[in-house]
C-alpha cells in the first residue's frame, strides 16, 4: 500500500536505509586510494561519500516507499542505488572533465579515487 504522509513510513525502516547509506559510503571510501592525502582532505573525501550516499540512499528509498513496495526491498534497492550513486558522480567528473579537455583535473580526479 502506498504511503502518502511522511508519518505513515516505518521508523525503523528508515533507520535501515539509513545505515545502509552509511555502510555504501564507508565500502565506497574504504576502496579508494587515500594514500599521500592530509587528514583533512581524507575526512572531508569521507564525508563527501557520506552525503552523497545517504541522499541518493533515502531519496531512493522514500521514492520507493511512497510507491507502494515493501518496505524490505525498498531498503535493499536504495542501498544498492546509493552505492552506485557515489560511483556513477565519480564517473561524470571524469567525463566531464575529459570533454572539457583540463587533462591535469582529470588525471587528478583519477588520482583521487585510485582507479
Amino acid at each position: 500500500m502506498p504511503h502518502n504522509n511522511f508519518g505513515d513510513i516505518d521508523f525503523v525502516s528508515t533507520i535501515f536505509a539509513f545505515l545502509a547509506g552509511v555502510w555504501g559510503a564507508t565500502v565506497s571510501f574504504i576502496r579508494r586510494d587515500v594514500r599521500g592525502f592530509s587528514l583533512l582532505k581524507k575526512v572531508t573525501l569521507f564525508f563527501m561519500d557520506m552525503f552523497v550516499n545517504i541522499g541518493l540512499t533515502l531519496l531512493v528509498y522514500l521514492g520507493l516507499i511512497g510507491y507502494g513496495i515493501n518496505e524490505l526491498l525498498a531498503v535493499a534497492i536504495s542501498g544498492f542505488i546509493g552505492h552506485q550513486g557515489t560511483r556513477s558522480f565519480y564517473l561524470m567528473e571524469l567525463i566531464i572533465t575529459e570533454k572539457l579537455g583540463a587533462k591535469a583535473t582529470f588525471e587528478e580526479v583519477k588520482k583521487e579515487k585510485g582507479k
